[in-house]
């Protein structure tokens, strides 16, 4: 019984994305998802790249399939910032849906970056930057280059590779012409604690809206850090599956 509802089950995901992707995308994905190979499928009219054996597909399919950002936003974003864009597809999904803003992409770890660049490319309005979001301006190391290539963490120290560094949401507002911010996505696996604790939180005076993916079991505390310091400044806050939307009331 329990093999019929996992063959069941099975098929019936395939079903759904022959209907989401088309059966071209749907046999590219057949092909591919269990190999160690990078590969495309056509998406808004353009490649995306994608790796198989990794969590490329899950997370790409939350977005575009799933409907993980899809919800109401009653305003006209002209900046955002995707802090832990991974391989691009949170910037791609909002450059299609506001194809007017300016999208900062961060992404620090180095594969991850290079696919986020080669996807982001047909998309004029997306500045790719190989950089991490953290408190303050420094050099930073990855802590557990093991880690899936989604998990990635980083802290703040001398890198023995390539030099990574980090920006403040001031820093990044400053480098790329953003008087305020309409969108900040953060999903940066634990440095939101840095960010939130940082001596300075003028930026979240000048935030519309947050999309953030809370790391509780990285950093404990982190979660009450984050929602105490948002209801201070006004913030209205709801949970959306493993991210919490906060709109700044008096920005709308």
């Amino acid at each position: 019984m329990k093999g019929i509802r996992s063959r069941l089950k099975t098929l019936n995901n395939w079903l759904e994305r022959v209907c989401c992707y088309g059966f071209r995308n749907s046999l590219r994905l057949y092909l591919n998802l269990k190999r160690d190979v990078t590969f495309s499928v056509r998406h808004y009219g353009y490649d995306f790249y994608l790796r198989g054996n990794t969590v490329d597909f899950p997370v790409f399919n939350g977005i575009f399939a799933r409907g993980e950002y899809d919800f109401t936003i009653d305003f006209i974003p002209e900046f955002i910032i995707d802090a832990g864009a991974f391989i691009g597809a949170s910037s791609v999904y909002f450059s299609h849906r506001f194809p007017g803003a300016k999208i900062v992409a961060l992404e620090p770890e180095e594969t991850n970056y290079t696919l986020l660049a080669k996807n982001a490319r047909p998309f004029e309005n997306i500045i790719p930057v190989p950089v991490a979001l953290y408190g303050e301006d420094t050099s930073v190391r990855i802590t557990d280059p093991s880690a899936e290539k989604y998990a990635f963490r980083v802290e703040r120290g001398e890198d023995s590779g390539r030099g990574l560094f980090a920006f403040s949401v001031e820093t990044v507002m400053k480098r790329y012409g953003m008087p305020r911010i309409d969108i900040l996505k953060m999903d940066i696996e634990g440095a939101e604690y840095e960010v939130f604790s940082s001596e300075s939180l003028e930026w979240l005076i000048k935030t519309r809206l947050l999309i953030i993916e809370i790391h509780e079991h990285i950093k404990p505390g982190v979660t009450e850090l984050i929602l105490k310091t948002l209801d201070t400044k006004n913030f209205e806050i709801q949970r959306r599956g493993e991210n919490f939307i906060a709109v700044n009331k008096p920005l709308i």
